[in-house]
């Protein structure tokens, strides 16, 4: 009997190792790793990411495991070349397809649906 409870006890435990915490962005900043003007910073507290690219964009997201969802995003409105302009509302799309990420050695990877953005921790 003894045998047997030992060997559970064992499972239950390396289980318990195996299984990962997700990683915490509170308070962290980064910037797109192709696009130093384009940034994300993280408050977990509140569940709520801000940065900028050519306005300044805010919103909500929830995480859950490794999995992230990015809630409607708004921002500031202040008019710009039409190629910025441009890349703003891809960048703005890019993030609603996001469905997972990892974060490793200071480079944040968000992807989802044909979508991966990699960041540089500053």
């Amino acid at each position: 009997m003894k045998k047997v409870l030992l060997t559970l006890v064992a499972a239950l435990m390396l289980n318990a190792c195996s299984e990962s915490k997700p990683v915490s962005l509170n308070g962290k900043n980064f910037v797109l790793a192709n696009d130093s003007a384009i940034t994300l910073s993280f408050d977990t507290k509140a569940n709520k990411f801000a940065g900028k690219v050519l306005n300044n964009y805010f919103g909500t997201y929830t995480i859950d495991k490794d999995t992230i969802k990015f809630g409607p995003i708004a921002s500031t409105m202040m008019a710009g070349p039409e190629a910025e302009m441009k890349k703003e509302q891809a960048y703005f799309q890019d993030l609603n397809k996001v469905t997972t990420y990892s974060l490793k050695d200071k480079i944040l990877e968000l992807k989802g649906n044909g979508v991966s953005l990699k960041y540089l921790e500053k």
